[in-house]
């Protein structure tokens, strides 16, 4: 007996099926490279953020001090 596939309703259920079917569609070696990029960026975010946090401390102290003066 075989299920017969509905079509979805909703647009979670629309996401999810065009999401699965690109992901079958895509060779395996593309799939990888999409990881590498996605873990990549997320480094990138992770060290920009960490950054403009150590530099807002680094000014608001500067300011704490002018302003104690």
């Amino acid at each position: 007996m075989s299920e017969e596939h509905q079509q979805p309703t909703t647009m979670p259920g629309m996401v999810h099926d065009l999401a699965r079917s690109l992901v079958g569609a895509l060779p395996p070696t593309f799939l990888l490279l999409v990881i590498i990029n996605v873990v990549f960026i997320g480094l990138v975010m992770w060290f920009l953020n960490s950054q403009l946090k150590q530099r807002t401390d680094l000014v608001n102290t500067l300011v704490a001090r002018c302003m104690d003066i």
